[in-house]
């Protein structure tokens, strides 16, 4: 073999399976279970049930099923879906994301997966399973498994989008060969792709994922075969592979046949899921009652308005809406916050966007103690542990004044302190919209120097700062087409 065939040799297909453990705690591995009495369930822990109970579970659930089957006792046990409710949560312990990772190529390994609880089964002495299949008919012929095919179709689309930028492409016919599929299943796949679509009825699933619960047992290995190959399992070697308390998991894809050896003592419990790439339809969306909703329409409306009337900020200045929400930010400016609003706060910054008036999620300030005025800025200020302030204005980074008005511009009288020999005259006009005070506040306090020491104090608000632009003169035009042009 030479060198190039060394390394392609390396490079081999990876299996078309992938397993491990997952460390798990008792409280997530509850089951409930339906026992067939009335609305009657039993409750079990997985983790720590005795020899004793799992007998019980067993036979209790074994009571249910209405067989004369002679191989009966050798059958496993089986609770479906609607029959189990478990506190075990694969999606909790991010289980897609090392599937996705380890059994998924290409683009695959980008798509949103979906996990579906099929059923719970319980091989207890002498239970096996010659051909435990995960989908209802699973013959070689690929056909069979959309979900499969639409996982090796999609790379393949992957592939021709790029191609002109590749230094290789391959056809269809050629890929299938690659993958291991049929090219006239294939063919007939992609030509009904859209009918496929439009049913609800199509299997979506392509994957197969097993989880085992660390009960005691002997034998209940995992046989796989794909074609000329195959692979086992043991459970019991992946378990004594962790100090953790864990779970075994195993994933695979729809064209591989299992099956699970003799149990020759205790009790292999295993959880199966269906793997499938969701579509829209899967879960239906909440339909919010239009009586607790916010009205985005009224708001513009009523902030349209608001503009047009000359008597409201003739000069310009700010509109400020208190937040109604509590953040967090990673540093001391809140700006980025007006990325990632939520509820009204979101439905003001929607409204403000679609009127195209300029805003930003800003600090309003107010010092009291040894001189009074208000002001903005972009960063929660601190000042508890500065030393004596003697330059407040300094200390500050002299930020931008502001001046309390009213609705028909006279000023605020509960607001409207400003200490002009400290801040000077020039302060730009601001008027609160919000008549409640933001749910995001701070307060610092501070050593005031000057004549005489005193304690000065900033209580700051985070709000929805928006811009209210200058209204234009009889000259240049009315008011109102000033204000519509510019809203």
């Amino acid at each position: 073999m030479g060198k190039l065939d060394t390394v392609r040799a390396a490079m081999k297909p990876r299996p078309p399976y992938c397993c491990g453990t997952l460390p798990v705690t008792p409280e997530r591995c509850v089951l409930f279970y339906s026992t067939g009495l009335d609305d009657h369930a039993g409750k079990i822990n997985l983790l720590s049930a005795t020899s004793e109970e799992l007998d019980h579970f067993t036979r209790s659930c074994r009571a249910q099923a209405p067989t004369t089957n002679e191989d009966f006792r050798s059958m496993p046990v089986q609770l479906n879906a609607t029959e189990i409710a478990t506190t075990f949560n694969a999606e909790h312990y991010r289980l897609t994301d090392v599937i996705q990772n380890e059994l998924l190529e290409g683009g695959n390994d980008k798509r949103p997966l979906q996990l579906l609880a099929q059923d719970l089964k319980v091989y207890d002495t002498g239970c096996h399973e010659r051909s435990l299949t995960p989908v209802p008919a699973t013959d070689d012929d690929t056909a069979r498994q959309p979900g499969l095919l639409d996982a090796c179709l999609h790379e393949y689309r992957l592939l021709k989008r790029s191609e002109d930028s590749r230094m290789f492409s391959l056809s269809l016919s050629e890929f299938c060969e690659v993958s291991g599929i049929s090219f006239e299943d294939a063919c007939q796949f992609e030509s009904s792709e859209s009918h496929a679509r439009e049913d609800t009825t199509t299997q979506k699933g392509f994957a197969t994922i097993l989880v085992v619960f660390p009960t005691y047992a002997e034998g209940g290995a995992l046989l796989l075969r794909q074609r000329h190959h195959e692979w086992n399992i043991d459970f019991a070697e992946l378990f004594a592979s962790t100090a953790d308390v864990s779970v075994a998991f195993v994933a695979f894809y729809d064209d591989v046949r299992c099956g699970i050896s003799t149990v020759t003592s205790g009790h292999r419990m295993i959880l199966t899921y269906r793997l499938q790439f969701p579509t829209g339809n899967d879960i239906p969306l909440a339909t919010l009652d239009q009586n607790g909703a916010y009205d985005v329409n009224s708001l513009k409306t009523g902030i349209t308005e608001l503009l047009l009337d000359p008597n409201i900020l003739p000069g310009g200045g700010y509109l400020a809406f208190g937040i109604h929400n509590q953040y967090t930010t990673t540093s001391r400016s809140v700006v980025s916050v007006g990325s990632h609003l939520k509820g009204r706060d979101a439905v003001i910054a929607r409204a403000l966007s679609a009127l195209s008036i300029p805003w930003s999620v800003r600090i309003l300030y107010r010092n009291v103690g040894w001189t009074e005025f208000s002001f903005l800025t972009d960063h929660i200020i601190d000042l508890s542990s500065h030393g004596e302030v003697h330059d407040l204005m300094g200390t500050l980074g002299n930020p931008e004044i502001v001046y309390f008005v009213r609705e028909r511009g006279e000023p605020d009288r509960k607001r409207v302190k400003l200490d002009e020999d400290v801040v000077g005259k020039d302060a730009t006009d601001i008027m609160l919209v919000s008549t409640r005070p933001s749910a995001w506040s701070m307060h610092t306090q501070y050593v005031a120097g000057g004549g005489e020491v005193m304690m000065g104090n900033l209580y700051g608000d985070v709000c929805i700062i928006a811009e209210r632009p200058l209204i234009a003169n009889e000259e240049e035009g009315s008011d109102s087409e000033k204000v519509e042009s510019t809203t």
